[in-house]
This record gives C-alpha cells, sequence and structure tokens, in this order.
C-alpha cells in the first residue's frame, strides 16, 4: 500500500506542478519521449520559467540561434505572449519562431481542467521543407552563415500536421494520466491500493491506444495490439489495437507461458520475427503468413512483466522491421512504464 500524505493546501491555493510531481522524474520521461520521437521538448511553469532542462532540442536552437546578436534577440524567447515571450499561438495551440518553425504548446491541465504547466514541442517542420534558397535568405537576414544553417535545418523533423498531432495527443494524455494520480494521492480523495487508482485504472486502455498508435506511426506497422495480464485467469487479453478484426479482439486469450506473446511475458523476452528470424522457442506458433515482419515486445512495470506488445507489418508492405526498430518500440514501451509508474515524489 501507498504511503499516504495529506495535503495542507487550502481549496483556494493553486498547486504547482513542482509540488505535485517529481520533476527529476518527469525529466526522465520527457528525455525518453524526445529521444523516441526526435522531437526537442521543454517543461515551463504557468510564467514560462523553464521547470525542465530542454530534452533533444537540435543544434539550429541550441547552438545557432542561442548566440547573442541583437538581430536574434527575439529568439531568447520563443514562447507565446501569454507565457511571456512574443509568439501568438493559433487555434492549434502552436507557434511559429522567428526561422519560421512550429512549435507546439501542450497544457497539463488536472481532470477539474486547471493547467499546471506546458511543455513546449518542437521546433518541427510541418509537412516538408521550404526551397533551400527560402533558408539561405534567412540566415543572411539573420546574419549567420546560410551553409551552416541550412546543414542545421536539415536536422529538424518533418512531420505531417496528422503525426505531429498524434505525438502531440500523447504528451497531453500522458501529462493527465500522471497528473491526476499524483493530485488524487495528495488530496486522499480515494483510498488507493495500487499504482493505479480506480478512476484512472479506467483511462489505461485510452491511454495504451494512444502509445499504440504513435508505435505504429514510428515503426510504419499495419497492424498491432497491446495486450495486458489479466492476474486472476492469468490470461493476456486485447487493452489496444489497430487493424485487427473485431472478433480477434473480443475474442483473444493467450495464456501465460503460451503462445508468442505468452512466451515473451513469461520470459521477459523481445522477438524480432521474419521469414528469415525465427527464433526456436516460437517457430510452432509462426502460422501468419499475411504478416511479413513482427515484433513482440514485453511491457514490464516496475520488475514485472504485465503486457505485451505486438507490432505487424503484411507481405504488401515495404516496411521490415530491424534491430533498430526493436530498440524504439522498446524505448516507446520505457516512456509508457515509467508514465504508469510515476506519481508523487513523496510516495515510497
Amino acid at each position: 500500500m501507498m504511503k499516504k500524505n495529506k495535503s495542507n493546501y487550502p481549496p483556494e491555493r493553486r498547486i504547482s506542478l513542482s509540488e505535485l510531481i517529481d520533476i527529476k522524474k518527469w525529466q526522465k520521461i520527457q528525455d525518453v519521449f524526445a529521444e523516441i520521437t526526435g522531437i526537442g521538448l521543454r517543461t515551463i511553469d504557468l510564467k514560462g520559467a523553464n521547470l525542465t532542462s530542454p530534452s533533444g532540442i537540435p543544434k539550429l536552437c541550441s547552438e545557432i540561434l542561442s548566440k547573442p546578436h541583437p538581430r536574434r534577440s527575439i529568439c531568447e524567447k520563443c514562447l507565446p505572449t501569454f507565457l511571456g515571450g512574443e509568439a501568438t499561438v493559433d487555434r492549434n495551440l502552436s507557434f511559429t519562431c522567428p526561422p519560421g518553425f512550429r512549435n507546439f504548446v501542450v497544457p497539463l491541465n488536472l481532470a477539474d481542467g486547471k493547467t499546471l504547466g506546458y511543455v513546449i514541442l518542437g521546433p518541427v517542420i510541418l509537412v516538408a521543407l521550404k526551397p533551400k534558397e527560402q533558408y539561405l535568405k534567412i540566415a543572411e537576414d539573420l546574419n549567420i552563415d546560410p551553409q551552416t544553417f541550412y546543414d542545421a535545418v536539415l536536422e529538424v523533423r518533418v512531420l505531417s500536421f496528422y503525426r505531429l498531432q498524434t505525438i502531440v495527443e500523447l504528451v497531453k494524455d500522458v501529462g493527465a494520466y500522471i497528473l491526476n494520480l499524483a493530485y488524487n494521492d495528495m488530496t486522499m480523495k480515494e483510498e488507493i491500493e495500487t499504482t493505479l487508482s480506480s478512476k484512472e485504472q479506467s483511462r489505461l486502455p485510452e491511454l495504451l491506444d494512444k502509445f499504440l498508435n504513435v508505435a505504429i506511426q514510428i515503426s510504419g506497422a499495419d497492424i498491432g495490439s497491446i495486450m495486458m495480464m489479466d492476474t486472476q485467469s492469468n490470461e493476456l487479453t486485447i487493452l489496444a489495437s489497430r487493424g485487427l478484426p473485431e472478433q480477434v479482439i473480443r475474442n483473444a486469450r493467450v495464456r501465460y507461458g503460451e503462445g508468442i506473446s505468452g512466451i515473451a511475458v513469461k520470459e521477459n523476452t523481445s522477438f524480432l520475427i521474419d521469414e528469415t528470424n525465427a527464433d526456436e522457442r516460437i517457430k510452432t506458433y509462426l502460422n501468419r503468413p499475411q504478416i511479413k515482419s513482427s515484433m513482440v515486445l514485453p511491457i514490464k512495470i516496475y520488475d514485472m512483466v504485465m503486457g505485451v506488445m505486438n507490432l505487424g507489418a503484411l507481405v504488401s508492405s515495404p516496411v521490415r522491421f530491424n534491430q533498430d526498430n526493436l530498440k524504439s518500440m522498446n524505448d516507446l514501451i520505457n516512456l509508457a512504464t515509467l508514465a504508469l509508474r510515476t506519481t508523487t515524489k513523496n510516495n515510497n
């Protein structure tokens, strides 16, 4: 049972983000997220002050545009006006920095709608690069060596708006999940016997669905699922899926230690599977010829394997998974488990 700490905060006093969660743990989540997505992130308070060190910030921002220069002083406050900067946000809560790159503001909200802080995600390039000449002109206006500037621009992540919104929604949902779990514990609104309160447990499929969506976006998989262990029946069931028939989702039951997913959970082992590379332990279970390449990865929370992520590329797909894909997906799972494990900084 988790150790309780009664809140001394009067109802009218606003709880700050740093009081509610352990910023060091949040920094770790932010670092992993930036590594997986290749996008810079930083967490700020309601006045625009940094709560974390920036994660994954590209060379363009960390080295080139950060150098003091009168004509680049606006870059020192790459924030919206309501956070002390000079940029204007649009209806998608995004803003454009002086060189023309997009940044997105992700509110960190409690269930009652109160905002405790923000994650700034970016810079990114939406859809496609502009013609090289436009970037060279920006470099000249900023008195920066044009080729140095352009080389740095090429390191900035290029994403479709849909894919970017998927990532933004995941950041928002992970933040809400952690904050509300921490707030419930701090205020003792519920008697919490496990890491997940009953309210947040009900949101678990929604959160897993967001993670699976990002996993498919990043890996290029055609189909996928996240299965979690039912400790009473000792079976894995599907809580999130993409591209699977409804009947499969509803009826899938995999016993601990049986089938590829069951073995992955029992042995805490990831499998990278294609026609040329199949572990002897699972060969007898390879009976889906429509799948050309697949990954099966255990989901470990604390010291216990609680589930598995399955990703597959169909025969018609140009995607073939490799060890780099396996590492990226393991990193994403680590992010998910960090989110599930992060509670208040006072918990044992």
